[in-house]
């Protein structure tokens, strides 16, 4: 399970920081209709970078307080705020993303053999 876990760490914290970094134009085709989707612009690319910055830092205060503190116990009031505040922050840059970014057609869509008839 802890591997588990740095691998998604370890996903958040490369890919915010591109995201974050290099502010690319992507396209994410809808999980339900792949002819269409999202065009993601340069400050939408930014935003979700964030996002998954503050999810990694969530993640790595998650991983500190709870497994590789000299007792496991609960963290006091002070690590639950900081946590809810970092997991706050990262679903209002997600949010903000998502909200930045255009609904399109995807472009490389080509519906199957069947439905083209």
């Amino acid at each position: 399970m802890r591997s588990l876990q740095v691998v998604m760490f370890m996903l958040c914290l490369l890919g915010g920081s591109y995201l974050l970094t290099q502010g690319p134009d992507f396209f994410m085709p809808d999980r339900w209709n792949p002819a269409s989707g999202w065009q993601f612009g340069a400050t939408a690319s930014r935003l979700l970078g964030g996002g998954l910055l503050a999810t990694a830092a969530a993640g790595a205060n998650y991983l500190h307080n709870f497994y590789y503190s000299e007792r496991r116990r609960l963290p006091g009031p002070a690590a639950q705020r900081r946590h809810f505040m970092l997991l706050a922050l990262a679903l209002a840059l997600i949010a903000g993303a998502l909200m930045k970014a255009e609904p399109v057609p995807n472009p490389d869509y080509r519906p199957p053999a069947a439905q083209r008839q």
